[in-house]
C-alpha cells in the first residue's frame, strides 16, 4: 500500500478585483512550472507530458458576412500559439496563470475591419490602411517620429498591451519595439525573448482584472454540477502606477471618475477626468473595457483584489431563486 504525501484535496481560493501582478517566466517547462511553484517531485515521480503550447492546424471559427450582409461562422485551419506568463499577485502573494491564445491569422472584424498595432503596443481598426490615423502611426507631441506598425494576428493585441503596460515602454522611444525581432521562432514556440524582459523588468507590476468564471459540468450520473473558475482577463490592462488612483476612486465610490448613465447594464467611466495634472485616461480606458457595455463576461467586482464571495454573483442568487421556489412544490 502506498500513499502519496500532500495527495489530500485543498479547495483552492478564488478571487476577484483589481491586482498587481508581477510576471515571473513565459510558458515554462514542467520543470520550470515546479520551481517557480515551489514544488520538490520524489525522485520516483512519473513525469507528465510536456505542456503543448503550439497546435499547427487548430481550428478557428470566424465570423464572416455575405453579399447580403448576413453574419455566418466560417472555420479556418490555422496555427495557434499559447502565451501563458505565470505572475505573482502583489498582495495575496500568489502565483496565477494569464494565457493569451494567438492565432496565425490576420485579425480581421466581422465588418471587415482590419486591427493594426504598433511597436508600443497600441491596436485600431480601420476599414483600409490609409484611413490609419495620425496618433497611431506617429509619436505624440510635437517632433513627430513614425513608427513601425503591422496587421495584427489574432489574439495578439492584448498580449502587446499587456506587455506595453508591464514594461511602461514609452511613446516616445522608437528605438524600443515589442514586436519580436524573430517571428518565426516566436510563433513556434520559442519565448527566450519574452523570458529575456524579465532581466530588466522583474520587479514591474500591471494591473489586471480577476474574476470567476461559472461552467456547468456533466457528472457520470448525468447531473450538472456548476463548477466555478479563476479568471484573469485579457481584456485590458492598466499601468501600476494607476493602482494608487484606482484605490484613492474606491474609497469614495468612485466620485469624479464614474460617469451618470441610465444604464444599469454596465458603467462608464470618464476617460476625460484628472487629479492635478495626471489624466486618468489609462485608468478610465481599463475599468470601461471590464465594467462598459464590451466589458468581461465573468462575475467580477470594482474593488481591489478580495476572495470570491459567492453570494454576490447574480448567477448565484438566480438559482437560489429556482432552488427555493421548486422546494416549495414539494
Amino acid at each position: 500500500m502506498k500513499v502519496n504525501k500532500g495527495n489530500d484535496s485543498k479547495e483552492k481560493t478564488l478571487y476577484t478585483g483589481v491586482g498587481l501582478v508581477t510576471p515571473l517566466i513565459f510558458n515554462p517547462s514542467r520543470e520550470e512550472l515546479d520551481r517557480v511553484l515551489g514544488i520538490e517531485r520524489d525522485e520516483d515521480y512519473e513525469q507528465k507530458p510536456e505542456f503543448e503550447y503550439v497546435k499547427d492546424d487548430a481550428v478557428l471559427k470566424v465570423k464572416r458576412k455575405n453579399e447580403e450582409g448576413e453574419e455566418f461562422d466560417e472555420e479556418v485551419e490555422t496555427k495557434r500559439l499559447n502565451v501563458t506568463v505565470w505572475v505573482r499577485e502583489t498582495k495575496t502573494d500568489e502565483v496565477f496563470p494569464i494565457s493569451f491564445t494567438l492565432y496565425d491569422i490576420d485579425d480581421v472584424s466581422s465588418t471587415g475591419k482590419v486591427k493594426y498595432v504598433t511597436q508600443h503596443g497600441k491596436s485600431t481598426y480601420v476599414d483600409s490602411e490609409a484611413n490609419l490615423p495620425d496618433w497611431f502611426k506617429f509619436t505624440p507631441g510635437k517632433k513627430k517620429m513614425a513608427l513601425n506598425y503591422k496587421v495584427a494576428k489574432r489574439g495578439e493585441a492584448a498580449l502587446l498591451e499587456f506587455l506595453a503596460k508591464w514594461t511602461n515602454i514609452s511613446p516616445f522611444d522608437i528605438e524600443s519595439s515589442l514586436f519580436p525581432e524573430n517571428s518565426k521562432k516566436f510563433w513556434n514556440g520559442d519565448m527566450k525573448e519574452l523570458n529575456s524582459l524579465l532581466l530588466d523588468f522583474g520587479d514591474s507590476s500591471v494591473m489586471a482584472q480577476f474574476g470567476v468564471r461559472s461552467k456547468e459540468v456533466e457528472q457520470e450520473d448525468g447531473s450538472t454540477e456548476t463548477k466555478e473558475y479563476q479568471t484573469i482577463s485579457t481584456k485590458s490592462f492598466a499601468n501600476a502606477k494607476f493602482m494608487k488612483f484606482f484605490r484613492n476612486y474606491a474609497n469614495k465610490n468612485f466620485e469624479g471618475l464614474l460617469k451618470e448613465s441610465d444604464n444599469k447594464n454596465f458603467l462608464v467611466f470618464d476617460t476625460k477626468a484628472k487629479i492635478g495634472d495626471d489624466s486618468m485616461y489609462e485608468l478610465a480606458n481599463f475599468l470601461n473595457n471590464i465594467h462598459g457595455e464590451y466589458g468581461v463576461s465573468e462575475f467580477t467586482t470594482l474593488t481591489e483584489i478580495k476572495e470570491y464571495d459567492p453570494s454576490e454573483n447574480p448567477l448565484n442568487q438566480e438559482k437560489s431563486i429556482v432552488s427555493s421556489e421548486t422546494d416549495a412544490d414539494y
